[in-house]
């Protein structure tokens, strides 16, 4: 994975296209003030880890079960969620979503 640094003046102008960096690359993006990191911009994907609670979609597990848990296992393109009712689930990661 890459990184760059980018200055908060800038980033402010450009902020869509540097979301859109990040989300499509796996670029790393250190925003700085004064050439000091202030903050980064990260994909969300490498904000799950184990023990991230996520909500996973509808169609991949039957009607009947919830469609929460926790990651359990992780790699570079899936993960393993532990549902709430026990069961496992190994999906890719861009199809979970983090929980607020």
């Amino acid at each position: 994975m890459s990184s760059k640094k980018v200055g908060i003046e800038e980033a402010r102008k450009t902020l869509g296209d540097l979301a859109n960096e990040v989300r499509y690359t796996g670029t790393t993006i250190t925003l700085t003030r004064h050439g000091k990191p202030i903050a980064c911009l990260v994909p969300v994907e490498d904000t799950m880890t184990i023990g991230t609670r996520v909500t996973i979609p509808e169609y991949s597990i039957p009607d009947d079960w919830p469609r929460t848990g926790e990651i359990v296992e992780k790699n570079d393109e899936t993960v393993v969620v532990e549902l709430d009712n026990g069961h496992r689930q190994e999906l890719p990661t861009d199809e979970v979503t983090k929980e607020d």
